[in-house]
């Protein structure tokens, strides 16, 4: 292929793949619907025991849950998942499954409010990152 009289190298005809973060649309989406169940169930519990003053943090947890989850993603959980897709036994994989799960209902849920900061934090800088790097192969 030439462009302008020049010969392209095959790197330079095609775009270059994004790396592979899956902060996208469908990733946030599922986030907030697999939070949605843990926040109503949250919710009922506190109304039915007439203890408003905890309602507002789990709906801030619940906004937050989507950066706290990518967080954690980064950290071990993409790392975590590998593992379970390379279990030799199904049992172990079954219960290691389960393991990542609870720690995305509980530990991810609850402590979104400290995680969350964190993920947005990553992601800033990750933008900022490629927003240079763009610039800089121009």
């Amino acid at each position: 292929m030439k462009v302008h009289g020049q010969r392209l190298r095959r790197a330079d005809r095609r775009p270059p793949k994004p790396i592979s973060m899956p902060f996208e649309r469908k990733y946030v989406s599922k986030a907030y619907l697999v939070a949605l169940p843990m926040c109503l169930m949250m919710l009922v519990v506190i109304y039915l025991t007439y203890d408003d003053g905890h309602s507002f943090l789990l709906i801030i947890s619940y906004v937050f849950y989507p950066f706290a989850k990518f967080f954690y993603d980064v950290v071990i959980g993409f790392w975590l998942g590998r593992k379970i897709k390379k279990a030799s036994n199904y049992a172990i994989e079954m219960s290691l499954d389960k393991i990542q799960y609870a720690m995305y209902g509980f530990f991810v849920y609850f402590s979104s409010l400290l995680l969350a900061p964190l993920g947005m934090l990553f992601l800033l800088i990750r933008y900022l990152f490629r927003l240079f790097w763009v610039k800089r192969r121009i």
